[in-house]
């Protein structure tokens, strides 16, 4: 890199998991970006040690065609144990976690520690981008302002200490992901708000031999009266990952620190009466639990926070990869689309702040009670003195499982979550998921993957006929409506168009005397029309967002709502 200014779409500050994949989205839409890290590759690969992907952060990796590679690498998961006194116990635990995964076909944890994650997602972009992370580079400053010289909305200023370099960037956008202690979010002066508690946990990894039962099933939880509920991880190759808790008493033995060896110790004295040898460390830390949200997650038009950046949490539900996740893919397709221009600025790339900040408040309000039973204490609110921290904990896992899992994560009414009269399924939700088939070859496709037969980035309108019989003079009518004028302000290339019809045929011309609106597709028993909650006899028209989830619907003779739905948000 040299002196000269350097122009790109968006700037990704930080190369973590929401940086890179959001990167892997951006170039995937034909957006150029530039991403940047202050740290070194080898300093990259030793920092964060997330390891569990939930089934909704499989389903958005997949739409970014990294889950495949993510799958191959880490260990998949589909059980747990848990004991107590060295007593298999199953009146709580965290087996619960694995029943809220019905509606999913990822039905599944994958444990992969976030260094093997990172170079999937690394590889993924230089295939998608011909790029490489521009690592050593430090943001120095940035300052929104508009130039005669470009159409860009964002200088910044970075710097190569150890090379003595510096050099200028023109952007239209900013992205922060660069860890709790944000740069971006610094410079741009955005608070942090909420907790900073007097938690205290021990995650180690490493090869690690325990007499425990079943230790290879992907996740074991240990009760313990002096380590907090102990956690026990089957991770990528031939490793396991213990997590304790440091009680007061244990706080008050380490107060002036805790070497690895020491961490060791603890750590075989928490799984007694098992037995415990640690063969290899990779890595170990101690850190204090922080609970915070940024105060917004966009600053200024054009500076977005994502990540770390924008919340901190203890790992007690392993949410940090998956929220990562879960900020990366609701950005992309709203700063892809609106630098196309298909989204005026101000319409759905705001919803972006909106949606996220409140499911981190949520994550937030529930890692507060949940890393306190983990931690051996009773949350505010969750009973006296005396009660069992164990049996509190189960309580909030289950109250919590869908949010947990990603699945049940919903947003609230904006100009692309709409409330509809059609269908009982509730606008913000993910959108559900169903097995149709297409002519001719036998092998099913899940509904997700009929959303992304046509490209990424883009609006799929399911048609659904249910008995086409009955439907046969209404799918006609609204096949004409299209033809003659759209669905309004969105182009050809923002949409994906699909019809599924109850019953097979041999084509659509022999179900509509006509061909159908999009794609063609059965749904042989009617799975698809009741998850959508559908007549048979009445059919209705559904829009599912660029991220798979539910945002509006109307009846099959209501193409005018659709047209409106769409005209309010579109450019």
């Amino acid at each position: 890199m040299n002196a000269s200014t350097r122009r790109t779409d968006v700037l990704v500050c930080g190369a973590g998991p929401a940086g890179l994949l959001t990167a892997i989205g951006l170039e995937q839409q034909g957006i150029s970006t530039f991403v940047i890290d202050k740290r070194l590759p080898d300093e990259q690969a030793a920092a964060g040690r997330a390891t569990t992907l939930y089934p909704r952060s499989l389903e958005f990796l997949e739409q970014l065609d990294v889950v495949d590679d993510v799958t191959q690498e880490g260990f998949v998961a589909r059980a747990d144990a848990t004991f107590n006194h060295g007593l298999r116990i199953t009146q709580r635990g965290w087996h619960e976690i694995y029943t809220g995964m019905r509606e999913t076909h990822h039905d599944y944890l994958v444990n992969i520690r976030q260094r093997y994650s990172e170079d999937i997602f690394r590889a993924k972009y230089a295939s998608v981008s011909g790029k490489t992370i521009s690592f050593g580079w430090e943001l120095v400053n940035f300052q929104v302002e508009k130039l005669e010289e470009d159409e860009d909305n964002v200088t910044v200023i970075i710097a190569n200490h150890k090379l003595g370099q510096e050099a200028r960037i023109r952007c239209k956008y900013l992205l922060g992901a660069d860890g709790g202690s944000s740069t971006v979010r610094r410079l741009a002066g955005i608070a942090m708000e909420g907790e900073e508690t007097t938690m205290k946990w021990i995650r180690l990894d490493g090869k690690l031999i325990t007499d425990m039962p079943d230790a290879n099933l992907g996740f074991s939880a240990i009760e313990t009266k002096t380590h907090g509920n102990v956690l026990w991880v089957k991770l990528d190759k031939d490793a396991h990952r213990i997590g304790i808790s440091l009680s007061p008493q244990l706080r008050e033995k380490y107060c002036d620190g805790i070497t690895q060896e020491q961490a060791v110790a603890e750590a075989v004295q928490s799984m007694h009466p098992f037995k415990l040898d640690v063969q290899r460390v990779d890595w170990w830390t101690l850190y204090s639990i922080k609970q915070k949200v940024a105060a917004t997650l966009q600053h200024n038009n054009f500076i977005f926070l994502a990540g770390d950046a924008a919340h901190t949490h203890s790992s007690g539900f392993a949410q940090g990869m998956n929220t990562a996740v879960h900020d990366a893919t609701n950005l992309i397709w709203k700063l892809a689309g609106t630098l196309k221009g298909w989204y005026p600025p101000s319409t759905v790339l705001p919803t972006y702040a909106a949606e996220r900040h409140a499911a981190a408040k949520k994550l937030i309000s529930i890692d507060m009670a949940g890393s306190a039973a983990i931690s051996g204490s009773i949350p505010a609110g969750y009973g006296s003195e005396g009660a069992d921290p164990d049996a509190i904990l189960t309580r909030i896992v289950a109250d919590n499982l869908p949010f947990t899992l990603g699945l049940g994560v919903a947003y609230g009414p904006s100009c692309i979550n709409q409330t509809v009269n059609t269908t009982s399924v509730e606008p913000g939700v993910r959108a559900p998921d169903a097995l149709v088939r297409h002519p001719g070859v036998r092998l099913p496709r899940r509904l997700q993957e009929v959303a992304l037969a046509s490209g990424r980035g883009k609006w799929t309108v399911l048609v659904f006929g249910g008995w086409h019989l009955v439907t046969k003079e209404r799918v006609n009518a609204l096949r004409e409506e299209i033809k003659e004028g759209g669905l309004g302000k969105p182009t050809q290339e923002m949409l994906n168009l699909a019809t599924v019809i109850i019953g097979v045929a041999g084509n659509a011309w022999d179900a509509f005397g006509g061909p159908a609106i999009g794609r063609l597709y059965f749904d042989s028993e009617g799975e698809a029309h009741a998850r959508y909650c559908i007549s048979l006899d009445d059919g209705a028209i559904v829009v599912i967002r660029p991220d798979g989830v539910f945002g509006f619907a109307a009846r099959l003779q209501e193409l005018a709502k659709v047209r409106k739905y769409f005209d309010g948000f579109c450019a």
